[in-house]
C-alpha cells in the first residue's frame, strides 16, 4: 500500500514510492473521458478480485 510511508506530494516523491512498491500487476487507462467510466470501474473490480492491495493513482497531463 502506497500511503502506509509517504503521500507523495510531487512528481519525483510519486516515482520514489512507486519504486519501493512490490508491483504484481499494473493496469493503464489512458485516456480517460467519462463515458468510459466503466471500463474504469471494471479495471478496478478486476485487479481487486485477487490478493493483494490495490492503488489507484489519477495524473492530469
Amino acid at each position: 500500500m502506497m500511503l502506509e510511508h509517504i503521500i507523495p506530494r510531487s512528481k519525483a516523491d510519486l516515482v520514489r514510492v512507486i519504486q519501493k512498491m512490490r508491483i504484481s500487476k499494473i493496469e493503464i487507462v489512458d485516456g480517460y473521458v467519462a463515458a468510459n467510466e466503466r471500463e474504469l470501474v471494471k479495471a478496478a473490480k478486476d485487479m481487486s478480485a485477487g490478493s493483494g492491495d490495490v492503488t489507484i493513482i489519477l495524473v492530469r497531463s
